[in-house]
């Protein structure tokens, strides 16, 4: 099997065959049932993994990976996703570790010896204690993480949009506080590393480029699946996507259009209306060259250790360095100039609609029953 060059796992060969073989703990743990954690990162193509996992949840079962239900009990809708039961389970600690320690036991049941079971949820990577719900599960079970990680000035520009615009118009301001921690990889794994051995820790890098847009693929072959990728079906469109800085700009810091952190509503609407028109392009950017090397220093400690921990072999810094001709900055004008634009396709997506309603609506008027009169 290929080894992605992105992935930290060792390299190792097959045993030679033997009249009698010695059961290894090596061997022995190949044998116990385990569960696979997938804890993101954030705008690490977590969502489209987690689509993956829903729609293909029984076909995935064939090959010895059972996807856990939404709250991990037996027999609820799996939704490929666990990211809400876990934020609920936050709140109250204690209860939460409580509820995870008597819930994967009874799914673990379930599944035949030598299997796995899939949980992703990518505020498992967050650094906010959601990772102590596994606390008492670590101890009793065996436990594998799976742990994307980003270079954080992508990071950050994309937490921008699908958290921090729903609160704040002032981009830097928030972007001053989120610098630094969010995206911290580094205090992400020593959390982890306290809870389950080092070597049941696999690092992957998200590179868009790297992985030519595809990470279900690449998924695929950490799980040891690539072979057998004409056997499941594939999300069609992106299951998240990010949006234009004209979208952003025009509804950022508007407590109307959000309910809370997680409403993509307006999102939606602007998608229905106008289509993928003002998805965000890869090469738009809107911070300067010389600002996105400022941030990326304050984490170069950070980055640095996670690569001689985790990427030792591995030459180079732990990302690819930007360059300034990867991204193109949005000016002040061409900004002005998409939000009109943006502006004049909504109003235009909204006739269609109205006319087509009313059009139909005529239609039904026509052919209905005549009137008695």
């Amino acid at each position: 099997m290929a080894r992605s060059i992105y992935d930290n796992r060792g390299t190792g060969g097959s045993l030679p065959a033997r009249v009698h073989t010695v059961k290894t703990p090596v061997m022995k743990e190949r044998t116990r049932k385990s569960v696979l954690l997938h804890i993101g990162a954030n705008k690490t193509g977590s969502s489209a993994i987690q689509a993956f996992l829903r729609m293909n949840a029984e076909a995935l079962a064939g090959y010895g990976l059972h996807v856990a239900p939404a709250d991990l009990m037996p027999g609820s809708p799996i939704s490929g996703q666990h990211l809400p039961f876990f934020e609920h389970l936050r709140e109250d600690m204690p209860f939460g570790r409580k509820i995870v320690a008597e819930r994967i036991p009874l799914l673990l049941r379930q599944i035949p010896a030598g299997e796995r079971l899939v949980i992703s949820a990518e505020n498992l990577s967050n650094l906010n204690g959601t990772h102590e719900l596994f606390t008492d599960v670590a101890k009793e079970r065996l436990l594998h993480v799976l742990f994307y990680i980003r270079r954080q000035d992508e990071l950050l520009l994309s937490s921008w949009q699908q958290w921090g615009a729903k609160t704040t118009a002032d981009f830097w301001a928030w972007l001053t506080a989120a610098a630094g921690f969010r995206g911290d990889w580094r205090a992400t794994l020593e959390r982890w590393e306290a809870l389950v051995p080092r070597q049941r820790i696999t690092v992957r890098i998200y590179d868009r480029d790297a992985l030519h847009g595809d990470i279900i693929c690449d998924f695929l072959e950490h799980l040891g699946l690539q072979e057998h990728l004409s056997a499941f079906q594939m999300p069609k469109c992106a299951a998240n996507p990010s949006y234009s800085e004209a979208v952003l700009d025009f509804v950022k810091g508007n407590p109307l259009l959000f309910h809370d952190l997680h409403d993509d509503s307006v999102y939606e609407m602007i998608s229905a209306l106008t289509g993928a028109r003002f998805h965000r392009k890869p090469r738009e950017a809107i911070i300067t060259h010389e600002e996105r090397l400022a941030l990326l220093n304050k984490y170069r400690a950070s980055n640095n250790w996670v690569k001689n921990r985790y990427f030792p072999d591995r030459e180079g810094p732990l990302f690819s360095e930007p360059r300034p001709q990867d991204y193109d900055v949005l000016t002040p004008e061409a900004l002005t100039a998409q939000k009109w634009e943006l502006a004049a396709s909504l109003i235009h997506g909204l006739s269609k609609r109205i006319l087509k309603g009313s059009s139909e609506g005529g239609l039904h008027r026509r052919t209905g029953e005549p009137s008695s009169s």
